[in-house]
């Protein structure tokens, strides 16, 4: 619980209700309404609009990292202060971007699950906007951050598409094994650094 807590305390209010709220409602509203969803193609469980704003929404994800946990993999991150004055802080920052990492493939396999018919594709989703967030939390600057926005949703896409109406236990099996390393890395890598910039430790 503390560090669901620690996480919500750590993002910003703009990011709760645009990526956490808004985006995911926009999604279901137009994914559920017969109007908006324009699924007269092949597959009638495709929402095509569903679907855009859902890639939309990886770029969000990358870029909007920056917001709340920006150079965490860094050697300047400005949280290390809050973990050098407690026993429990590398284990708690450990611990809420495994949060971090589990919200994010929950969130991306429901939605993917309501506008295509694939959790899996939305576990996909997930992770490769994770790893696109590791990267980026190496760099304290928008630039790169937002060189990783634009590659996430590109790699996502030849990803969910290869393995779409591929084998499903294939399927199920590349995506919860993306799921898992991205977001086991993306709390270890943080804590690594964390104890290495704890003990003034050079790269």
């Amino acid at each position: 619980m503390k560090a669901i807590k620690m996480y919500w305390n750590n993002t910003t209010l703009i990011y709760k209700i645009t990526a956490l709220l808004l985006i995911p409602l926009v999604v279901i509203f137009t994914s559920r309404i017969p109007v908006l969803s324009a699924s007269d193609g092949p597959d009638p469980e495709f929402s095509v609009i569903g679907f855009g704003i859902l890639i939309g929404y990886i770029l969000l994800e990358v870029f909007t990292d920056s917001w709340n946990f920006s150079g965490i993999y860094g050697k300047e991150f400005r949280g290390i202060e809050l973990v050098k004055a407690s026993t429990n802080g590398m284990k708690l920052y450990g611990q809420m971007l495994i949060v971090d990492g589990v919200r994010r493939c929950l969130y991306f396999g429901i939605l993917a699950g309501i506008c295509m018919c694939s959790v899996a594709s939305g576990l996909i989703m997930g992770a490769v906007a994770t790893f696109a967030i590791i990267g980026s939390r190496f760099f304290a600057g928008y630039v790169s951050n937002l060189l990783f926005s634009y590659l996430a949703p590109v790699l996502a896409v030849i990803l969910v598409f290869c393995l779409y109406e591929g084998n499903l236990i294939l399927q199920w099996g590349v995506a919860l094994l993306l799921a898992i390393i991205a977001t086991i890395l993306e709390a270890r890598l943080a804590v690594r650094r964390m104890e290495r910039s704890y003990y003034d430790r050079e790269d």
